[in-house]
């Protein structure tokens, strides 16, 4: 397991078995991150609650540096698996929300026609409307994902891309596999949050304390949203890559996933090398 040692004195991720931090802010306010999970963890039943309110409920309470964590890539037959980390600038993000969320209708073509708006406040608004359109990656089309990549990473207080082979995968378990580049995702940060969202999986290196695992996150979360913007994005071009080295099998188009397409393709031409061989029908085709 990777130490702990140099990690940013404000990071509450700590080994396992490590109770009782607090955030220095939620601190002076006699109020721990526990204390806090409750009302985290039943929001997700709120059939109104959108994108912010999970990061919301721990801002309004200090904690600005939340990183959300997704994976993409975890059940196809070939490729990688990616795991992204993202921390959002959360005060910039209130602060556009709280600027314009009464003005739903507002548009930048309304702003042009302005004339006393500045130059600051139409990119203030082209960011806020950028913000608006992060999602779960499988519900924001492929066009809208490629402008908003750029985006995420330029905005980003940090973030991060783990990258793990079919090989890899085949020799640890995709468990195995999903846990390690979940907290290598943290370790890579290059600025420590103060707490963590996942989509789903718990990190078992990360105190229970110190992390949410909401059930379809990337839904519920503009944080892992986020990531799994960035991480679809950065997977979907290597399959791309990996389409030219095998073009029979189609990678371009399936991504590795079990398609109708994909598995006549390995039926005709057998498992490639980037296959995953621990996964079925790979295995039964291997072992036949």
């Amino acid at each position: 397991m990777v130490g702990f040692k140099n990690f940013s004195q404000h990071a509450v991720y700590m080994p396992v078995g490590v109770r009782g931090l607090r955030h220095k802010r939620a601190k002076r306010n006699n109020l721990t991150l526990m204390h806090l999970m409750p009302f985290l963890q039943n929001n997700h039943t709120d059939k109104y609650m959108d994108l912010l309110n999970y990061e919301r409920n721990l801002y309004q309470n200090g904690v600005k540096l939340i990183a959300g964590v997704d994976e993409v890539g975890r059940g196809p037959l070939a490729g990688p698996m990616i795991v992204a980390a993202v921390i959002l600038n959360l005060d910039k993000v209130f602060k556009l929300a709280e600027k314009y969320a009464k003005d739903d209708e507002l548009t930048l073509k309304d702003a042009h026609r302005i004339n006393d708006v500045s130059q600051q406040k139409n990119l203030d608004l082209e960011s806020w409307q950028k913000y608006q359109k992060i999602n779960d990656s499988k519900k924001v089309s492929e066009k809208h994902r490629n402008e908003l990549n750029p985006f995420i990473r330029l905005e980003a207080v940090s973030f991060s891309i783990v990258q793990i082979s079919n090989t890899d995968i085949d020799r640890v378990g995709i468990s195995q596999a999903t846990q390690g580049c979940f907290f290598q995702s943290i370790q890579k940060l290059k600025i420590k949050p103060d707490y963590v969202f996942t989509d789903t999986f718990p990190i078992k290196n990360l105190t229970k304390d110190c992390q949410s695992n909401i059930k379809h996150g990337d839904s519920l979360s503009i944080s892992i949203a986020a990531a799994s913007i960035i991480g679809k994005v950065y997977r979907d071009n290597l399959m791309r890559s990996l389409h030219e080295q095998y073009p029979e099998y189609g990678f371009d188009k399936h991504k590795g996933y079990g398609t109708k397409y994909h598995i006549e393709m390995l039926i005709k031409h057998g498992p490639c090398a980037i296959h995953r061989k621990s996964f079925s029908p790979v295995k039964e085709m291997l072992e036949n």
